[in-house]
């Protein structure tokens, strides 16, 4: 069995920090993983976070991003620029932030698929 949809027909839902999404999950009801894709316009930033159970996923669809890692002391440790096509998984434990530098749209997969797992650092 399987379920498909077109991301372009997806409602633009706003979520957190103002940054927009598609909610692909919610609409094809995946039981192992979260997926969604996010919105940005250049200047926005994700929320500074990091899981409890949940790998995730990053596959730039559009535009330019940077994605910043944080030590245990919330000090950023590094930063990887992504593009269009570029894709990277992080740990659950890793703290992390997406800044997007020009506007586009990430697919986000979590997994396993858990509810309310994200524990977010101001």
């Amino acid at each position: 069995m399987y379920d498909s949809v077109t991301i372009d027909d997806l409602e633009l839902h706003e979520g957190m920090n103002g940054v927009h999404l598609r909610a692909v999950g919610y609409e094809l009801r995946p039981k192992q993983m979260r997926p969604n894709v996010w919105v940005y316009e250049a200047g926005e930033t994700s929320t500074k976070h990091r899981h409890q159970e949940q790998e995730e996923l990053y596959h730039v669809l559009s535009g330019q991003f940077e994605m910043d890692f944080f030590d245990d002391e919330e000090m950023k440790e590094e930063s990887l620029e992504l593009e269009a096509g570029d894709v990277v998984v992080v740990s659950p434990d890793q703290l992390r932030q997406l800044r997007c530098l020009e506007d586009g749209e990430v697919f986000v997969v979590g997994a396993p698929n858990a509810k309310d797992d994200g524990v977010v650092v101001d």
